[in-house]
């Protein structure tokens, strides 16, 4: 047998953890609200959660060239329908806009420019002056669904913004009152910049409120499968967070190495990074004191290749621990909880070596008899069907069995045990070569000999059972 054969047992949670996805049925669910409402959220929300709907009903009650567009100036809406032949023709994203997406930014221009139109009206100075009325922006954003910041990115708006300010530049006179076109282009000039900021700021915030949204999933997503609950919630969870329907995954868990004032983030941060920089893809969460990686690595490299790439990440002075290559949610929750447990058992494990080397990262498929001792039923379960009934199935007169069971109880003794079956030494020594080729694991090595004692120990307590 493989030293890191598949795993294929482990105890399930009984409790499920609370998954809900909050939402809301209010058809004006849009950016601004949504950015206010999520605030105040602790569950993680899906950030691109689509909203077509809703979209459709403001759409439906605010079309382009309704109320607000014909109280427009004859020029202004002239300009408006420049702009958007304007953008057709030289913005090659605005050409491949859906039909909805291109009337939401239709829609969204319409009302900056007649929020312009209403506020510089008003405007009887200098619009930086101190007693010049503020531009009120919040309602332009209020057009938009949340969903609108991933179909048209800030450099796109700004790429809007600068086509309608130049339109409206060029034709100031044609709506500017007699003796005010230099006021009026200073007025949209720093209407514009006002717009800018704003979006810019709107980005901002909803790129930091989809980066909250991600951790909180991640973490939700990492403890429940940590407790042991795989099941189509978790896994939903996971395709959300871009994880495909099927995958191999192994996990590492450790302390990771503090780097100055900056600490764990940094760290988690280049860890990603050099996941990502291999072709593959991970979730990081923490529990307790460690920090759980599980890692994707899409063929680029065994669990103990790539882990080995990550151990710098890690504190020297604490064990760091690999789970073996599973697949799908399932797979995911057994590799994190082995991890786990082989952190756990790590101070036992200082007979482990690798190529003379205490064993740095420890895989949890070296230390199968002390993750059964402490009650890793995953661990119970391989030794049970990987080494004992491999035995079994391949001895089906127990010869070789009571061979290795009577080596073992005579301390690993050629002589004692020949003595004890009254049969040769070679016969022994014949008989063992035997149980090695089956079992994989070879008994006149002290390590080995532990995994197969304890694996012989669990099949008979299973067998009396049965």
């Amino acid at each position: 047998m493989s030293k890191s054969g598949a795993a294929t047992g482990g105890r399930q949670a009984s409790r499920t953890a609370t998954r809900k996805t909050t939402g809301t049925t209010d058809g004006e669910h849009n950016l601004w609200h949504a950015l206010q409402w999520h605030s105040k959220e602790d569950r993680p929300l899906r950030p691109d959660q689509p909203h077509r709907a809703a979209h459709r009903e403001l759409s439906d009650r605010v079309r382009p060239g309704d109320a607000d567009s014909t109280s427009l100036p004859e020029p202004v809406r002239l300009i408006l329908r420049q702009a958007q032949d304007h953008l057709g023709e030289t913005l090659t994203w605005y050409q491949s806009l859906s039909a909805d997406d291109k009337a939401t930014l239709n829609l969204v221009i319409e009302t900056a420019v007649a929020n312009f139109v209403s506020w510089q009206a008003d405007l009887k100075s200098d619009p930086a002056s101190d007693d010049a009325p503020r531009p009120s922006l919040d309602h332009i954003f209020f057009i938009a669904p949340l969903e609108f910041t991933q179909v048209v990115s800030l450099r796109q708006t700004l790429d809007v913004t600068r086509v309608v300010v130049d339109l409206l530049e060029n034709n100031v006179a044609a709506f500017a009152q007699p003796g005010r076109e230099r006021q009026t282009r200073d007025a949209i000039l720093y209407y514009a910049r006002e717009v800018a900021f704003s979006a810019a700021a709107i980005y901002a915030d909803t790129a930091e409120m989809r980066e909250n949204w991600k951790a909180r999933a991640e973490a939700f997503a990492m403890e429940n499968l940590a407790n042991g609950v795989a099941d189509a919630g978790v896994a939903s969870q996971m395709t959300m967070l871009g994880w495909p329907s099927d995958y191999a995954c192994f996990a590492m868990v450790g302390k990771l190495r503090q780097e100055g004032r900056l600490g764990a983030s940094a760290v988690t941060r280049r860890i990603r990074k050099r996941v990502q920089a291999i072709g593959g893809q991970c979730l990081i969460a923490t529990k307790d004191d460690l920090t759980m990686v599980l890692v994707d690595p899409r063929d680029q490299g065994s669990p103990e290749e790539v882990g080995t790439g990550l151990l710098h990440f890690f504190a020297e002075d604490a064990p760091v621990c690999l789970g073996p290559l599973r697949r799908g949610a399932e797979g995911a929750s057994r590799t994190i909880r082995a991890a786990i447990t082989t952190y756990q058992v790590a101070p036992a494990a200082d007979d482990v070596f690798v190529g003379g080397r205490p064993a740095r990262p420890l895989q949890a498929d070296d230390v199968l008899p002390e993750r059964a001792l402490i009650g890793d039923a995953s661990a119970v379960d391989q030794l049970y069907r990987e080494v004992y009934l491999r035995m079994r199935q391949g001895d089906p007169h127990r010869i070789l069995l009571a061979t290795l069971e009577a080596f073992l109880a005579c301390g690993r003794s050629l002589e004692l045990t020949a003595k004890r079956l009254s049969v040769h030494p070679n016969t022994v020594r014949y008989r063992l070569k035997q149980a090695v080729k089956i079992a994989g694991w070879d008994p006149s090595n002290p390590r080995e000999a532990f995994v197969l004692q304890t694996a012989l120990k669990i099949g008979r307590i299973k067998g009396n059972a049965h």
